[in-house]
């Protein structure tokens, strides 16, 4: 059995079905959210509306019990939370390790929206986080 079909034993469909749907979402408009915090102009907005992004990614995956996906959800969640507080310390090495992490969250999705058998294992520099 599936991750998919395992959550929807576990959970109503229809919640397994929105949190695709928003995970999706959510996924599609991280890289171009990730990358135009390059541009200082933009980088407030970006920094928030990725805060958020990442927010509702780790509750939504804490509900489902998709632990994997809440953990780097968290992880990314801090280290917004730290450019909320701080935007000027945006680097080159800070966008590259969100693109990292932008590229794991869409690989997962695809694995649970095509019901593969588990998550893949979390990539090696997602370890290596900017200081």
């Amino acid at each position: 059995m599936g991750i998919r079909k395992a959550l929807e034993q576990e959970y109503d469909y229809e919640i397994v079905d929105e949190f695709l749907d928003h995970f999706d979402i959510m996924t599609d408009v991280m890289e171009p959210a990730i990358i135009a915090m390059e541009k200082p102009e933009a980088r407030e907005e970006k920094i928030h509306e990725l805060f958020r992004i990442f927010h509702n990614i780790k509750s939504a995956a804490s509900f489902l019990k998709l632990e994997r996906i809440a953990l780097l959800a968290q992880l990314a969640e801090e280290v917004m939370e730290e450019l909320r507080a701080n935007p000027d310390i945006v680097s080159e090495a800070i966008i590259d390790w969100l693109l990292v992490v932008s590229d794991q969250m869409r690989l997962w999705y695809g694995q649970i929206a095509s019901d593969e058998e588990s998550l893949a294992e979390t990539d090696p520099k997602i370890l290596n986080m900017p200081e």
